[in-house]
C-alpha cells in the first residue's frame, strides 16, 4: 500500500539513513513542508511495513527503494502521478512510460583526506555560484533558469539542507562546490564548477577534499553521483569508492 504522508513523516525516515536517495528525500523533507502544493511525501508499506519512500517536487520523484519494494505497484503509482523525471537506484526498473535514461555510478568516501594546497575558501552567494556553474554548461551538465535555481538554493541554505563554498582570487570565485541535499547521517555532492580559465590549477580537488573533510567531521558519509564513463580517473585519484548506481528517466523530448 502506498500512503500520502501529510502531517507524521517519521514513518518514512528510517528508509533515509545511510542512503543517497533516501538523504534527497529527507533533505527535502527540511526543506519543504508536505502542506506546499508542490511537494508530497508517500510511504509504501508491505504487511504494515515501510519498504519505499516516495518524493515528489513538482514533478520530478525520488524514489528510496529496497529489496521489499513492490515494483508492480509502485509502477502503477508513477503511471498515473504525472511524473516528468524520475530518479532512483539504477538497478530497479519501474515500469513506466519516460523513454529517457541516464545512468552512473554512486560513489562514496568515508575517511578524511590529507589536505594539501593553500586556497582561500569563502561561501559564494547564490548568483556567484550560478555564474561559476553556468560556465559549465554542456550536454550532459544541463543548467536550469536562474530564477529556479535562485529560489530552490536560496530555501534549502536557509533550511541548511545544502551548504555552498568557493575558492576565490582577486576578488572573484575561481571555483565552487555544493552538496546536493544533506541529512543527519548522509550528504549527496552536488554541482562541483571551475571556471575555464581556472582549471588545471587544482581548485576542483582541494575544494572536494575540503568538503568532505567537513561533512565527515560531522559523521556524514559522502556520496556523489557519478555521470556514466566522465570523470573516472578524477574520483578513483580521490578515493572515492562505488557504492551502486543511480538512473533517472525522463520524458523524450
Amino acid at each position: 500500500m502506498i500512503s500520502l504522508i501529510e502531517n507524521n513523516l517519521s514513518a518514512i525516515m528510517p528508509l533515509c539513513q545511510n542512503n543517497p536517495f533516501g538523504c534527497r528525500i529527507s533533505s527535502l523533507i527540511k526543506t519543504y513542508s508536505p502542506k506546499l502544493p508542490f511537494v508530497d511525501y508517500w510511504v509504501q508499506t508491505v504487511d504494515d511495513v515501510p519498504v519505499s519512500a516516495v518524493a515528489r517536487l513538482e514533478t520530478v520523484f525520488i524514489l528510496r527503494l529496497t529489496k521489499n519494494s513492490n515494483m508492480e505497484e509502485i509502477s502503477s503509482f508513477l503511471r498515473v502521478s504525472g511524473a516528468t523525471s524520475i530518479i532512483c537506484d539504477g538497478k530497479y526498473y519501474p515500469d513506466v512510460p519516460l523513454l529517457n535514461r541516464k545512468e552512473g555510478l554512486i560513489l562514496q568516501k568515508n575517511s578524511m583526506f590529507n589536505l594539501d594546497g593553500n586556497y582561500n575558501v569563502e561561501s559564494p552567494t547564490v548568483k556567484e555560484v550560478y555564474d561559476v556553474i553556468k560556465s559549465c554548461a554542456s550536454e550532459n551538465f544541463n543548467v536550469p533558469p536562474y530564477e529556479s535555481f535562485a529560489l530552490d538554493v536560496s530555501h534549502k541554505l536557509k533550511s541548511k539542507a545544502i551548504r555552498i563554498i568557493g575558492t576565490r582570487t582577486n576578488g572573484n570565485f575561481d571555483a565552487c562546490i555544493m552538496t546536493l541535499a544533506e541529512s543527519e547521517d548522509s550528504a549527496v555532492l552536488g554541482a562541483l564548477a571551475t571556471l575555464p580559465t581556472a582549471r588545471n590549477r587544482g581548485y576542483g580537488s582541494f575544494l572536494i577534499k575540503f568538503l568532505c573533510n567537513q561533512l565527515i567531521t560531522e559523521n556524514k558519509s559522502v556520496y556523489l553521483h557519478r555521470a556514466k564513463n566522465e570523470n573516472i580517473e578524477f574520483y578513483n585519484n580521490l578515493g572515492f569508492i562505488n557504492y551502486g548506481m543511480w538512473a533517472e528517466y525522463s520524458i523524450k523530448e
